[in-house]
């Protein structure tokens, strides 16, 4: 009878063991949670900091010991073409007073000349890949820096020059913002060309049922050039704002007004400057 007995209280004495284990287990888990929290928080921001840090390698700010002044890292929503939304990473660098000078010299610089001096015929696409602008954006890629970190700059009413990276003819885009956005995404090497290994850090967008432009092609609603220049910080512009009585005697279909949307992409802190006219005006 005693070794019957003995059954029950076994499995008591297991059930009262087993409860003791998850008591203990929960009081531990309860007990270093805002620690677990805290070194979960460190390591997101271990990455963050790793790659602010490449990025400061690259334009040569300083992070301090304890990150206060260093480049944050905000969540940025950003809209795909599709309408929908999601958040990314935005990398918010602030330059010195010298770093924005020698990033704005950079990209300010020309050494291929105009391209639209001779209608486009003479462009050599080898002196644009090793012009200061492309190899900044090629510095800037390898540091971390990513093409949709810089920021978008828009004038209306003007049409900056450029190499087309995306033809734009029949590439519609509903506004200015979306084919900035565009640019933006603009991944080098992805469409065919002569000027495939180009980045896009400018474009135009035609707001009208039809947009003049002195070429012989057909430029209609919603079509986004895409293109490459060297010196964003100056671009070339083919027209602005109001067109002198001079430039309609040339081109008699021209309208009053410019009716070109044009934009540009820079590192943040760069700000354009109103560029020089090209040849075409």
């Amino acid at each position: 009878m005693a070794k019957a007995e003995a059954q029950p209280n076994e499995g008591k004495t297991w059930k009262l063991i087993v409860l003791c284990v998850l008591a203990i287990g929960c009081g531990f888990l309860t007990f270093n949670f805002h620690h677990i929290i805290k070194v979960s928080h460190i390591h997101v921001s271990l990455a963050h900091h790793h790659r602010t840090t490449a990025f400061c390698a690259f334009v040569g700010c300083k992070l301090t010991e304890d990150l206060q002044d260093a480049p944050k890292v905000v969540p940025e929503k950003l809209t795909s073409e599709h309408g929908d939304q999601a958040t990314s990473t935005k990398v918010v660098v602030k330059m010195d007073k010298k770093q924005l000078e020698e990033t704005t010299k950079i990209l300010s610089t020309r050494v291929c000349g105009s391209p639209a001096v001779d209608g486009y015929t003479h462009v050599v696409p080898k002196c644009l890949e090793d012009s200061p602008t492309a190899k900044w954006w090629k510095d800037y890629y390898a540091s971390g820096g990513r093409q949709e970190d810089l920021q978008v700059h828009i004038e209306r009413a003007s049409d900056y020059d450029g190499l087309a990276v995306a033809w734009g003819i029949n590439n519609k885009k509903a506004t200015p913002e979306e084919c900035g956005a565009a640019c933006l995404h603009h991944k080098v090497g992805t469409v065919g060309g002569p000027f495939v290994n180009l980045p896009c850090n400018a474009f135009a967008w035609c707001p009208d049922d039809v947009c003049f432009e002195p070429d012989a092609h057909h430029h209609t609603k919603g079509d986004c050039w895409l293109k490459f220049t060297e010196g964003p910080v100056a671009p070339e512009v083919n027209m602005r704002g109001d067109l002198p009585p001079d430039y309609r005697a040339r081109h008699p279909t021209a309208p009053k007004t410019v009716q070109w949307v044009s934009g540009v992409l820079l590192p943040p802190g760069v700000k354009p400057t109103n560029g020089t006219f090209g040849p075409r005006w």
